[in-house]
């Protein structure tokens, strides 16, 4: 039985690009602070990470999804990039 690593290449370019596209949505809305934040130029790096860690909804999930878009999409390259390596040297 022959794998056909070409569907399997567009199904995982299609799953990357809708985690990127949800998982940056949802993970940005996780990850990013609504409350407003007085004298935002007059913090710290340190203090402005801490106080987006406390104020945030869930922001280590937040921070995970929005990596993970981007992984699944460096992986689903990287099988496309073999594939056309692969079909060029079979020519």
């Amino acid at each position: 039985m022959k794998i056909n690593f070409d569907k399997w290449l567009i199904i995982g370019l299609i799953t990357s690009i809708l985690s990127i596209i949800i998982g940056y949505t949802i993970g940005y809305i996780l990850w990013a602070i609504f409350i407003p934040t007085q004298d935002y130029n007059l913090s710290t790096d340190e203090q402005l990470r801490a106080a987006q860690k406390e104020a945030a909804i869930n922001y280590p999930l937040g921070g995970f999804l929005l990596r993970l878009g981007f992984i699944g999409l460096a992986i689903t390259t990287l099988g496309y990039l073999w594939r056309f390596i692969q079909s060029k040297r079979q020519k």
